[in-house]
């Protein structure tokens, strides 16, 4: 497939792109991307509110949720892998598209653009690296303009996210030789040639370039802006999560990983001026936008962008009376997960009464993704990426792998106090570690953490209940499906990168 550009120019990025244009744009395979029109470029970023505005276009590419987009495939790719969500029927009068909404639940992990959705957060992901890459190369070494370092630190924060969820997607968990696994291609500059095919770096060489950028750009930020922009803060929370994805598993701890990753936590608790929302205002917390709320620490906003996640979660009652296929949302909170949440558990409010025709037993559909719901399956919703309730839960994991139960049982009762179970004591070791695991699942329920959470510490995803078209299953953490399959395309167009064994 020959290509002139992905993008006319990083001004175009998404500030005067259509819709269409940014969809046709997606199809570019990694190694066929040509230069950047150097005119336009140039003529953006000389000056300091160049690079701010296609900062801006970078964190938009990441909030294009529709079925090719980035938000809505990196959601289905991290929360249906695990066992939080139930399928009760397909997800679309397509064929298609109801064979790749349900290939990560299913664990089948096609490599096939038709059949998966790897194809689409492949190049969703690099198409945001290309754009965060053309302004990160126009920053010179010896810059001092303040509006200018805040852009490079943000776009720094933006790659390691990206890079983040690639290889925990692509690679396999840390504690598995890292050194030697199979990691993602990992492109700090805008390819330029056709010749250019860049292999899979490590997956341990993938996270040292994470927190890379993520260490510089938290001493080059400037400015805290509202929580949709990254910040000091934000980075020190994705250095928190990193490192715990590195501290190992419970009964073979990395200590000086899970110290990492409870230090920047720390951080973020006591510095960085984020609350816990408290009673109705927690209850509340996903009626409303990221901008103002208090523990949020990043979000991926959605304020002008929408979301079609609520297109398979969410659909009010009676919105599409009489349709066989859009009556309420097709993927409801599993049997299992609703299971757990206790009489007082303020969580439950989080589960509101979505009830599909004659299905007398999956009633509840997942709201924290309702903000603004539309009439045509669509929300302003933010993607609360970051949040505070994570670093306690993050702090209490690291804290009780390197052996401070008194810690770690303090953390975790901030959070089980919030949700309204009140504390608990006399745990420490396994029994405190599978409580804290417990925790992460409920308060970070369809936030795209279930499965990763069983896989990195060595343990099963258990399935234990039957859905459409799929039984009970379990995945353990060595099985080759833990990994999805790198797009057929990209394999054809680059002989450098390697399939993952299935």
């Amino acid at each position: 497939m020959k290509s002139t550009s992905l993008y006319t120019s990083s001004v175009l990025l998404m500030a005067t792109l259509t819709a269409s244009t940014l969809l046709s744009s997606c199809n570019k395979q990694l190694d066929k991307l040509a230069p950047h029109n150097v005119l336009f470029e140039d003529q953006e970023f000389s000056t300091p509110a160049g690079f701010t505005k296609t900062t801006i276009a970078n964190y938009q590419s990441m909030a294009t949720s529709s079925a090719t987009g980035y938000d809505y495939n990196w959601f289905n790719l991290s929360e249906f892998r695990g066992n939080n969500v139930k399928p009760i029927d397909i997800t679309s009068t397509s064929s298609f598209t109801a064979s790749q909404d349900i290939d990560a639940f299913n664990f089948t992990n096609s490599s096939s653009k038709d059949f998966g959705r790897s194809n689409s957060f492949w190049i969703a992901s690099y198409k945001t690296l290309l754009g965060i890459n053309t302004v990160l190369g126009h920053v010179s070494a010896n810059e001092t303009d303040s509006a200018i370092l805040q852009a490079k630190a943000e776009n720094l924060f933006l790659r390691a996210v990206v890079y983040f969820n690639l290889v925990r997607l692509y690679g396999r968990p840390y504690y598995q030789s890292p050194a030697t696994s199979p990691g993602v291609p990992l492109i700090l500059v805008p390819i330029a040639a056709e010749s250019d095919k860049p292999a899979r770096a490590s997956v341990e060489d993938t996270y040292k370039q994470i927190i890379s950028d993520l260490t510089t750009a938290a001493k080059l930020f400037t400015q805290k802006k509202v929580n949709s922009y990254a910040g000091k803060y934000a980075a020190y929370a994705m250095l928190s999560r990193v490192y715990l994805y590195m501290s190992g598993a419970f009964t073979q701890p990395n200590a000086a990983n899970a110290q990492l990753a409870a230090q920047y936590a720390d951080s973020v608790i006591l510095n960085g001026g984020y609350s816990l929302l408290q009673g109705a205002a927690y209850t509340a917390y996903y009626n409303n936008s990221n901008q103002a709320n208090t523990e949020t620490v990043w979000a991926l906003n959605h304020d002008a962008t929408v979301t079609n996640v609520p297109t398979i979660l969410y659909q009010p009652t009676g919105q599409y009376t009489g349709s066989n296929s859009y009556s309420t949302g097709q993927i409801k909170p599993s049997p299992d997960l609703l299971a757990l949440l206790g009489a007082n558990d303020l969580r439950k409010n989080f589960y509101v009464r979505d009830k599909y025709p004659g299905n007398n037993t999956d009633t509840l559909s997942c709201y924290k993704y309702g903000y603004k719901y539309t009439a045509v399956y669509t929300s302003n919703a933010p993607m609360h990426y970051l949040r505070l309730a994570e670093m306690y839960l993050n702090r209490a994991e690291a804290r009780v792998k390197g052996g401070d139960n008194t810690g770690a049982l303090t953390d975790l009762n901030v959070i089980r106090t919030r949700a309204g179970i009140g504390a608990v004591s006399g745990l420490s070791g396994a029994a405190l570690f599978t409580e804290i695991m417990l925790q992460r699942r409920l308060e970070l329920a369809f936030e795209g953490h279930n499965s990763y959470d069983y896989f990195r510490n060595g343990q099963p995803m258990v399935r234990s209940y039957s859905s459409f078209g799929s039984g009970p299953l379990t995945v353990n953490p060595t099985d080759g499906k833990v990994v999805l399959r790198i797009p057929d395309g990209v394999l054809i167009e680059n002989g450098n990168i390697k399939q993952n064994d299935q």
